[in-house]
């Protein structure tokens, strides 16, 4: 690695996150090793290689020699081991803690946290070793690591994430007050849709019968139950992984008895649920036009449905999008109405997932 003229080799580690004193910043008297300055980077390698390097504190620099903070007392081969006072760090966020545990490599930018396991893209450190997801675990506070890859293009979509740290891809991930559990080796889970599932969990569905024509893992079934208060929902999904993780997600939220899965392509299973329907989700991208006659099919003489759809951003600009869908309903004989026009999300570049809440009354 290069270095700026005259900055001491020391460091990324201080490059990136010394600041000048701050009065009143805390101090504790701790161990730590002292090495001259020429040997400082060696010896920091060496302490965080060894997990005992505490960059919770600043390192102190004195006539020529180096004093790295140590968070146990441990025997060194060079330099020696001390007690001295120590400045405290402002708390470093993840991504510093990474910088610290991985200074010489391209780090990625962005992650998946599920349970105790990281999801890193798929570009995320090509030549990496058990070393490297051992630190990255010390930086991100997880005990698995995981990286992703492009979602199968097939009906299942399933995941084709790898485990890079640990023996299995199963998580039990918390979030809006719900547990969704299934393997992340296997199935998708989008973190970008949470303001979807939370919102699928604020709207007023109490009684309803709902019919979940892509239901996954229960990515909008579990919050319709648990939050939105549903009567009843029927999941329909044909990936025995994804309904492997709904039924642990249904008994971990309570709410088995509320649910009825049909197993199997929703071009047959839908066909026993015609006319029972008070509300239909299609969260299928990134188009579930196939599925829209079915939707319609399962509602009762009147009901709402949620469509989800990859939209190019000039056909919401114009209205094109929202003109068309209410089109298409419409000629399957019935009076439709605009509800709601949800942006999830940007899914490409200039393309949007969008979620379309629509009234619908058979005529």
């Amino acid at each position: 690695m290069a270095f700026p003229e005259g900055e001491d080799a020391l460091l990324t580690y201080n490059r990136i996150y010394d600041r000048p004193p701050v009065g009143g910043q805390r101090m504790e008297r701790k161990v730590g090793w002292e090495v001259p300055s020429d040997e400082a980077e060696r010896a920091r390698r060496i302490a965080l290689n060894a997990g005992v390097l505490d960059y919770g504190f600043h390192p102190i620099h004195q006539q020529g020699k180096v004093i790295w903070p140590l968070n146990e007392m441990v025997n060194v081969l060079f330099g020696e081991i001390i007690q001295s006072n120590f400045e405290a760090r402002i708390e470093l966020n993840p991504h510093q803690r990474l910088a610290v545990e991985l200074p010489d490599v391209e780090l990625p930018t962005k992650w998946e946290l599920l349970d105790d396991l990281v999801l890193l893209p798929s570009d995320s450190f090509p030549n990496g070793n058990d070393d490297t997801w051992k630190a990255v675990c010390r930086a991100l506070k997880v005990e698995r690591v995981g990286r992703g890859a492009e979602i199968d293009s097939g009906p299942m979509r399933q995941s084709r994430a790898e485990i890079l740290l640990g023996s299995h891809g199963w998580v039990n991930h918390k979030e809006n007050g719900i547990r969704y559990v299934f393997d992340a080796s296997k199935v998708m889970f989008s973190s970008g849709n949470i303001t979807e599932r939370r919102r699928m969990g604020d709207i007023n569905a109490a009684g309803d019968v709902v019919v979940d024509l892509f239901a996954g893992i229960g990515y909008y079934t579990l919050p319709i139950l648990v939050n939105a208060g549903a009567l009843v929902v029927h999941a329909c999904e044909m990936n025995p992984d994804s309904i492997d993780g709904l039924t642990k997600g249904l008994v971990a939220n309570m709410v088995m008895s509320r649910c009825h899965i049909h197993q199997g392509d929703n071009r047959q299973t839908a066909s026993k649920l015609e006319g029972i329907a008070d509300r239909v989700l299609l969260g299928l991208l990134p188009s579930s036009t196939y599925a829209w006659e079915l939707a319609f099919n399962c509602l009762k003489e009147e009901g709402i449905i949620h469509v989800h759809m990859n939209v190019e951003q000039q056909e919401l600009d114009d209205g094109t999008f929202v003109k068309e869908t209410l089109k298409s309903f419409e000629e399957m004989g019935s009076e439709v109405k605009l509800l709601h026009l949800e942006d999830v999300k940007s899914y490409a570049p200039r393309v949007r997932h969008v979620v379309l809440d629509i009234e619908v009354r058979k005529l």
